[in-house]
């Protein structure tokens, strides 16, 4: 009888992507380790479609907006996450549409979770925000009315709250805003 194939601990980076190609579980990947991303709610995932939803409304034809399966590249063949809604007016980005990754996001979206609220609002948080063609990092709150906006003002980060559904959200160096109700249409608070 054979012995059990010892689970593996660090993939190259060629490894994980071949992973996720035969599995197809979408893993986040830190410098050969891999981290499976879970499933998520139909509140988790209505806000992301709304939030999509208004900015593919808006985005001019130099940017687009991904969802889910589309990875940030942080550090190349080092460093990749999934962030739920991303946006992109690098032109490299939106015109190679067989990529997995965006490399230069202008705007990522994080909905908020019990189990990766730590997370986003920490390490990716930090890895992101030195990303040099970030302007924007958005955490929504699924359980609550709260949008969390940092917007990159030269070298330094603002930070800005949003808890009253009747507020607009303004990202001006995408020329969009958006309604706090429009990113929580149809969520019902307990």
């Amino acid at each position: 009888m054979g012995q059990a194939e010892p689970l593996k601990t660090h993939y190259t980076y060629e490894e994980y992507l071949e992973l996720e190609q035969t599995e197809g579980i979408r893993y986040e990947y830190y410098q050969g380790e891999i981290f499976a991303m879970a499933g998520s709610t139909k509140r988790h995932n209505r806000i992301s479609r709304n939030t999509l939803f208004l900015f593919e409304q808006s985005l001019n034809d130099n940017c687009e907006a991904f969802i889910g399966d589309v990875k940030v590249e942080i550090n190349q063949h080092k460093h990749y996450v999934y962030p739920d809604v991303v946006v992109t007016c690098d032109a490299n980005d939106v015109a190679n549409d067989q990529e997995v990754y965006v490399k230069h996001p202008s705007l990522v979206v994080e909905v908020l979770s019990k189990s990766t609220q730590g997370y986003d609002k920490n390490e990716k948080q930090k890895a992101y925000m030195r990303l040099p063609s970030l302007e924007y990092y958005m955490l929504i709150e699924q359980n609550t009315c709260e949008i969390e906006l940092y917007s990159r003002q030269k070298d330094l980060w603002s930070y800005a709250l949003y808890n009253d559904p009747n507020q607009v959200i303004a990202l001006p160096k995408l020329n969009l805003s958006l309604k706090v109700s429009d990113v929580y249409k149809r969520v019902k608070f307990d």
